[in-house]
């Protein structure tokens, strides 16, 4: 990193391995170019985060540090890391943005570690808040999507809606990132796989999701060829040959997908790509775009199917036209295509009777393996989120639920159970609940191991198959050690937990 950087953007760690390009300061950095001394400080390659970001922001004289805080292992590191920076740098100006602080802004900012709170997709209001911190620019009272203290109250702007239009911003200045070539990894889509994001939001609003808040139902979107430039320079520059697209709903719009896979085709542009779509919107696609996304190189779209029950969709506020019909007809649809849905269900929302409720679910998820059985199942354990007035948050709270009202309560092993998904403080699930969930989900990855860990072998892959075939043929789930074991000899990768 380059001395006298005023600013510095870091990004916590995230992963234990195959890092992915930390996307939302570079999203920041263009913006700065020109205008500011900073550095991008990625903590995934730091061996000690306090020990090497107090030393950066020491030899370097930087006044600013801004922080992307995601729920999971980068809250845990970011939470100890303000705690002791704010001891030792009292004059360093701390901002956080990114989701865990935009769903939870008065708890980060009543620890008083952290200084502000970005909401939202704030490229242009970031640099309006460093105008004002140098006393040349805006007023700090006119920049949205900012919440601070102020007088002993946090005082909270409103977001800019609709959400301004992303075909202007600058493009990303990987060369920040030092060796662009340690973050192409070996993936399930390609040998480079690179990160990409082209889209800010989703225009539904599921109360589980924790997008919505941030968003609140808007969608904006970079137009197709500006899309395929990225992506062909990224190809000519770096020689990546997979994209995975990580947008909230990178298939919102179907004249933008046909567009961008006719670009790449015409561009003779050779990359596998992958990205999350709504299974309501997708099975509305003409089977030529759909061609035309398999031959342009879309290998496999993330789905979030959520429940086989017309009842719970209702509740998480699904939305659209999604039935548990739409799941089954679009697994079929994608099965004649040669594309793989990876279909995510969030199992243990309240029930009267969540025993029932989730052997609905697991039939269900039955059925789609029977009708495609190259579909990826994702299973999450329901997790509130703090959309308030929303039917399944008011009956997360009706049951007892409540997040916890200190940042450092966050540290605590049950909380970022959580963040992950696997094993949340919820009152309703009782243990033999969740191990309901789990133990199918681990039959389930026995019989049909996931096509995203390659480094799974033939042999290994009927070694799992044969261990979970008579559990998966009788219905019997219950205590399934031996492939617990099998899983944990061969490393088994869970892409719920690590992705690809």
């Amino acid at each position: 990193m380059k001395n006298n950087a005023d600013i510095i953007l870091y990004f916590p760690r995230s992963a234990n391995s195959k890092y992915r390009v930390p996307m939302p300061l570079l999203a920041l950095g263009s913006m700065l170019e020109n205008r500011y001394d900073y550095a991008i400080v990625d903590g995934n390659f730091f061996r000690d985060p306090i020990a090497q970001l107090s030393s950066a922001i020491e030899s370097n004289g930087s006044r600013v540090l801004g922080m992307s805080v995601m729920p999971g292992p980068q809250l845990q590191e970011s939470i100890q890391l303000v705690r002791h920076l704010r001891e030792r740098f009292s004059q360093l100006i701390i901002i956080w943005g990114g989701y865990f602080p935009s769903n939870h802004t008065d708890v980060v900012l009543q620890s008083g570690w952290v200084d502000y709170v970005m909401r939202g997709p704030v490229e242009r209001e970031f640099v309006q808040l460093l105008q004002h911190l140098n006393g040349n620019g805006a007023k700090r009272e006119s920049i949205p999507g900012l919440s601070y203290r102020e007088n002993g109250h946090i005082v909270h702007h409103p977001q800019r809606f609709p959400l301004a239009p992303i075909d202007n911003l600058p493009p990303w200045p990987y060369e920040r990132l030092g060796d662009v070539q340690r973050y192409l990894g070996k993936t399930y889509l390609g040998r480079r796989t690179m990160t990409m994001h082209t889209s800010y939001g989703c225009p539904f609003k599921c109360s589980f999701c924790a997008v919505v808040p941030i968003f609140e139902g808007g969608w904006v979107a970079r137009n197709a060829p500006l899309v395929a430039d990225e992506v062909e320079s990224v190809v000519k520059r770096f020689g990546v040959d997979a994209i995975e697209f990580a947008d909230n709903n990178f298939f919102t719009s179907v004249t933008r997908t046909a567009q961008f896979a006719e670009e790449l085709l015409r561009r003779e542009i050779h990359v596998t790509w992958w990205g999350e779509a709504r299974p309501d919107t997708l099975e509305k696609y003409p089977d030529e775009t759909l061609a035309a996304m398999r031959r342009s190189g879309c290998k496999m779209v993330f789905l979030g199917a959520e429940s086989g029950s017309a009842m719970r969709l209702k509740q998480m506020n699904k939305g659209g036209t999604q039935t548990p019909e739409t799941i089954l007809r679009l697994a079929e649809k994608l099965r004649r295509h040669h594309i793989i849905p990876e279909f995510s269900f969030v199992l243990g929302a309240p029930a009267e009777d969540v025993d029932a409720a989730l052997d609905e679910e697991i039939a269900f998820i039955r059925r789609v393996k029977k009708i495609n059985p190259q579909s990826e199942i994702i299973i999450y354990v329901y997790a509130p989120v703090p959309m308030l007035g929303s039917a399944l948050f008011n009956d997360a709270q009706k049951h007892g639920f409540e997040f916890p009202h200190r940042l450092e309560d966050w540290l605590l092993p049950q909380w970022s159970k959580l963040d992950l998904r696997r094993n949340p403080l919820t009152p309703w699930l009782e243990p033999h609940h969740l191990d309901k969930i789990h133990n199918f989900e681990t039959v389930l990855n026995a019989r049909y191991p996931t096509n995203s860990d390659i480094k799974l072998t033939a042999r290994r892959r009927r070694l799992l198959q044969a261990s979970g075939a008579w559990r998966y043929a009788t219905g019997f789930y219950g205590a399934p050690y031996e492939i617990k074991l099998l899983h944990r000899w061969m490393r088994y990768r869970q892409p719920e937990i690590e992705g690809f």
